[in-house]
């Protein structure tokens, strides 16, 4: 059987060295006994501008000058000065609204802006620039486009490209070319089916 044999005094000295340290400067007491108010920080501001508001900026502010290309783009950079990184998402906002008003011009400036600036090279930029080119009747460049977007991508290349060369091709009655692009997307899709069956 245990018991404990410590002497009472021994055991009362133990307890009475024991102290707890109670300065005001340790405690901190709440008069509302919750969680202590916070206070806004300096250095965030309350009125912050959305993505759409600076789209919509960005929008006003290119249809506004002219299209001379220093003036562009010295004022597409002054837009970004104050930004630590580049506002991508901004931008693509402002080129689907120049999109849906159909400013081909400034579609076409503000992305070879962006472009460089080595921001946006995806597949969905090149898109809208391939179809800003077409539309603003600069067949020469959407063709010199084309022709680097699928050598430098000869087995990425998404068909909606394709379909779209077709599609300029047909409305600028341009039947031999049409013909000619059809014929080789044919013989490239048989090339790959094939290797991949092969590799496969």
């Amino acid at each position: 059987m245990l018991c404990c044999r410590y002497a009472l005094p021994l055991v009362t000295k133990r307890l009475g060295s024991v102290q707890i340290n109670q300065r005001p400067r340790n405690t901190v007491v709440c008069a509302a006994k919750g969680p202590r108010p916070r206070y806004p920080r300096v250095w965030k501001s309350r009125n912050r501008i959305g993505t759409v508001s600076k789209s919509a900026k960005l929008v006003t502010c290119v249809k506004q000058l002219s299209n001379v290309k220093e003036e562009v783009y010295g004022a597409l950079d002054s837009f970004i000065a104050w930004e630590l990184e580049f506002p991508l998402i901004t931008v693509k906002k402002a080129l689907k609204i120049l999109q849906n008003e159909q400013e081909w011009k400034r579609i076409i400036q503000v992305i070879k802006w962006m472009l460089s600036k080595g921001q946006g090279r995806t597949m969905g930029t090149s898109f809208t620039l391939l179809n800003a080119l077409a539309e603003d009747g600069r067949l020469e460049e959407a063709e010199e486009l084309w022709v680097k977007l699928f050598s430098d991508n000869l087995e990425s290349t998404p068909r909606i490209f394709f379909d779209k060369m077709i599609s300029i091709y047909y409305h600028k009655d341009m039947h031999e070319k049409m013909f000619e692009l059809c014929f080789f997307f044919a013989i490239l899709f048989k090339t790959l089916m094939q290797y991949h069956n092969l590799n496969g």
